[in-house]
């Protein structure tokens, strides 16, 4: 294992948001510790400041922790630590409901022989946290099979679930097709619940294979209820594809691959890495990996290390990453230059032609919420989907 900085970065991370990665690290050296309690005694922000910062980035539970326990050697953050606990109890309680509804729901669908997986969400914050109060999400994520979408949606209003679309029989054979999932609401505790059918969206323009979801998952002990979950190599695989997707624009995403890996030291690194080239996106998971070892001091195997190395686009993105989302630069980039970032994320060219052409013309979930097309005339989508990408980005 190797613990030396991968890159010279061309753009120095903004001090608030060091101060969120440094809160967020596993461990602290000392000049991290000095830092981080000179940050708070000179109030670079307000209070109400830095809780609605990390609120953003997702991390918000593991920051109150880092400054609970300096709180207990340095009695000058205290006052900061206590102010902090009722959010931190907020988020707590919530994270709880959410995860008994995730064993509700899950039961349910599993006694009308609907089998789930569980990702992200309560799952991904017992697996890589190792506690599902450390790790905000907003809502739960299930995946379930193709076949049993018509099935899940009725037994779900069945039970008073308030689904995010309305489906005209119509337009259900073309909505399955082109999107990968469905929202619910519990109206009564607040908790929105996405069931998918296909891990990743049609626009990501990757192809996985259900089979391996399925036959690679695990379990594990949420409440003394068995949750059936993505395996950890799938997890950490989908959490590096979607972080790549939106740029790593959250601390959280980062932080997430760190904690994974280092909570699960029994990684299966030649099965991870193998799914990857099989699926096209190595990069985006060395991405990922170097990423996590630049702001957390991962540990990369010595083998994926020299990979990473040999990959001369890995540090242009990491310092266009950092430059967008994580220093004090004007964050002008983000809008049409944000695909040749994500295309640049794909190592093979034909995946690069994919993700554009179906990034175009693929109809997603809002292209549907604005208008639902009859079946007969559902081929008009794709320009339905390309008038809706000219007005979203004609304001740049």
């Amino acid at each position: 294992m190797h613990n030396k900085k991968l890159y010279t970065m061309s753009y120095k991370i903004n001090p608030h948001l060091l101060f969120l990665i440094y809160c967020s690290k596993t461990k602290l050296n000392q000049n991290e510790i000095l830092f981080i309690t000179n940050y708070l005694k000179d109030n670079k922000l307000s209070y109400q400041q830095i809780v609605q910062l990390a609120y953003k980035h997702g991390i918000f539970p593991i920051v109150y922790k880092t400054i609970k326990s300096l709180a207990s050697f340095d009695k000058e953050l205290l006052d900061t630590s206590v102010k902090f606990r009722l959010h931190y109890f907020r988020i707590s309680k919530r994270n709880m409901l959410m995860s008994v509804e995730l064993i509700n729901i899950t039961r349910l669908l599993n006694h009308h022989k609907i089998n789930t997986l569980s990702f992200k969400g309560p799952a991904l914050s017992q697996i890589a946290y190792g506690d599902i109060t450390l790790r905000q999400y907003a809502d739960i994520d299930i995946l379930i099979r193709k076949e049993d979408r018509l099935n899940m949606i009725n037994i779900l209003e069945k039970e008073g679930y308030i689904p995010e679309i309305v489906l005209r029989d119509s337009t259900k054979e073309t909505f399955f097709n082109a999107v990968n999932v469905i929202a619910f609401y519990n109206k009564s505790i607040g908790i929105r619940i996405e069931i998918h059918w296909e891990l990743l969206s049609k626009n990501y323009a990757i192809n996985w294979d259900e089979n391996i979801l399925w036959s690679n998952n695990r379990s594990i002990q949420i409440n003394n209820n068995k949750i059936d979950i993505l395996s950890i190599e799938l997890h950490l695989l989908y959490i590096c594809v979607h972080s790549a997707k939106h740029l790593y624009e959250r601390i959280e995403w980062i932080c997430d691959i760190d904690r994974l890996i280092k909570t699960n030291p029994n990684i299966d690194w030649i099965y991870l890495v193998k799914q990857a080239k099989e699926m096209g996106i190595t990069r985006m998971l060395y991405l990922g990996l170097a990423l996590s070892k630049e702001l957390f001091e991962l540990n990369i195997p010595k083998e994926i290390q020299n990979s990473i190395n040999n990959d001369k686009k890995i540090p242009i993105l990491i310092n266009k990453i950092i430059k967008i989302n994580y220093s004090d630069t004007i964050h002008q980039e983000k809008s049409i230059n944000t695909l040749f970032l994500l295309l640049n994320m794909r190592e093979n060219y034909i995946d690069k032609f994919k993700l554009l052409y179906k990034g175009i013309i693929t109809p997603k979930f809002d292209d549907f919420l604005f208008f639902q097309l009859p079946k007969q005339i559902a081929f008009l989508y794709p320009l339905v989907r390309i008038f809706r990408l000219i007005k979203k980005y004609s304001k740049y």
